[in-house]
């Protein structure tokens, strides 16, 4: 959740409007704009601050512009720029692009594994628990950023009780977190990687394709809401499923068709977003039991 802090410059006039956008310290993303009479003294805090400069122009980046809190500009020349949500730091990372090259969560692994190839990919797989009682040191689980940013990938690296600390997998400069063993996902452990192909000729699998479980409201079934394995996973019952945006995050979603291991999910929070289709085996489990 680090991000690159040359600062880019532009040739825009002062008399254009512009955004400034970045992250903090801890990775947080912010963002705000500045009306065209602040524009030279926004771009110059841009450079103190660390932080990209995006000239409005077009409808596309002046609607975007649009949802972003106004700037402030102080009076040692330093801008005040709030945080924003990571959807819209995402949408304009991409109304950047095509003049400065955007950060990714994959950056990290690749500048780790020009140093130290063996140490990236063993991290880049991990070892994955069967199930919430054998999470250990070491392990890669699936923990909450906030219910805001989604999820992501951390790996176990002190325990205490049923008190786990982490550390973001992909994100290894971010500061530590700590996280109850019941609220963290699974992956699929069988095999290196979430596409992982089941074995068809298991008698779970088999059992899996012939079930089906009655939904009794939206979200949740009649057996439950959260799935114990990846074979029980059936229509309204609630996983985490990762996205295709540049933050590659985690987030719950719901089931509404399956052909075989195929499942068509809707995501819970926002169903404004089209659905998704994601194998069965690529999916993260949340604890069935009582949080």
């Amino acid at each position: 959740m680090t991000q690159k802090t040359t600062h880019r410059k532009t040739s825009s006039s002062p008399a254009i409007p512009v955004v400034l956008f970045g992250l903090d310290e801890h990775g947080k993303p912010k963002a705000a704009r500045f009306p065209e009479t602040q524009a030279d003294l926004a771009t110059k805090a841009a450079g103190l601050l660390k932080l990209q400069v995006l000239p409005i122009i077009g409808p596309s980046i002046s609607d975007l512009a649009g949802h972003l809190p106004a700037g402030r500009i102080h009076a040692n020349g330093r801008g005040f720029v709030p945080f924003i949500r990571r959807d819209l730091y995402a949408k304009l990372v991409a109304a950047a692009d095509g003049s400065s090259p955007a950060h990714t969560p994959t950056d990290n692994v690749v500048a780790a594994s020009a140093s130290n190839p063996s140490a990236s990919q063993q991290n880049a797989a991990g070892d994955r628990p069967k199930n919430w009682d054998e999470i250990a040191t070491g392990h890669v689980v699936v923990a909450q950023d906030t219910p805001t940013d989604g999820w992501y990938e951390a790996v176990v690296v002190d325990k205490s009780g049923d008190m786990f600390t982490l550390r973001w997998r992909d994100y290894p400069r971010e500061r530590r977190i700590t996280r109850h063993r019941l609220s963290l996902g699974l992956l699929y452990p069988n095999g290196a990687y979430s596409d992982a192909k089941p074995n068809e000729n298991s008698s779970a699998h088999k059992k899996a394709e012939k079930s089906s479980v009655a939904v009794d409201r939206p979200g949740r079934t009649a057996e439950g809401a959260f799935p114990r394995t990846w074979e029980a996973i059936d229509i309204g019952r609630l996983v985490l499923a990762k996205e295709d945006g540049p933050w590659r995050s985690w987030w719950e979603a719901i089931p509404t068709e399956k052909s075989r291991d195929s499942l068509t999910l809707r995501w819970r929070d926002f169903p404004q977003v089209p659905n998704i289709v994601r194998p069965r085996f690529s999916l993260a489990l949340l604890c069935p039991d009582p949080k």
